[in-house]
């Protein structure tokens, strides 16, 4: 068991070198930006990255999205740049869900479930097999 002596000077070193973290990180103009996860209805996870500064997406409008996509394996199944009406069902459930919000610039995690991606069918001949997690990688490029 610890003294309360040592369990101080413990402390104190710790919040010194938080102290000496915080200070490096202001000479050097650094940014942190601590990512959170939130759980949306259906299970769809979204971790914010990133966030963008720039427009923010409206149903209907045009956008353009830089991705990756994997499986819960690990596995890379697409990737590249795709282009959209936002929120108008012309990509999986869980793409429209979780861009919702997101500005230009900004980069998001996305952790679909299977009932807002390609359910039980999964992509018959394809690489996403049936029941699957999806995860995502995007960047929002451009509205």
């Amino acid at each position: 068991m610890m003294s309360k002596r040592a369990a101080a000077s413990v402390l104190a070193i710790v919040a010194l070198g938080l102290v000496a973290s915080v200070v490096l990180i202001s000479q050097n103009n650094w940014t942190v930006e601590l990512s959170s996860t939130q759980t949306l209805a259906g299970g769809l996870q979204v971790t914010d990255v990133k966030v963008g500064s720039g427009a923010e997406p409206q149903p209907g409008q045009k956008i353009k999205v830089h991705y990756v996509g994997k499986l819960t394996s690990g596995t890379v199944f697409d990737q590249g740049d795709i282009s959209f009406a936002f929120d108008r069902g012309q990509v999986i459930k869980g793409w429209d869900e979780g861009l919702k919000g997101m500005k230009v610039g900004g980069e998001r995690n996305l952790r679909i479930p299977p009932a807002l991606a390609y359910g039980s069918a999964g992509t018959p001949g394809g690489p996403i097999p049936p029941d699957a997690t999806l995860l995502f990688s995007v960047k929002l490029l451009a509205v």
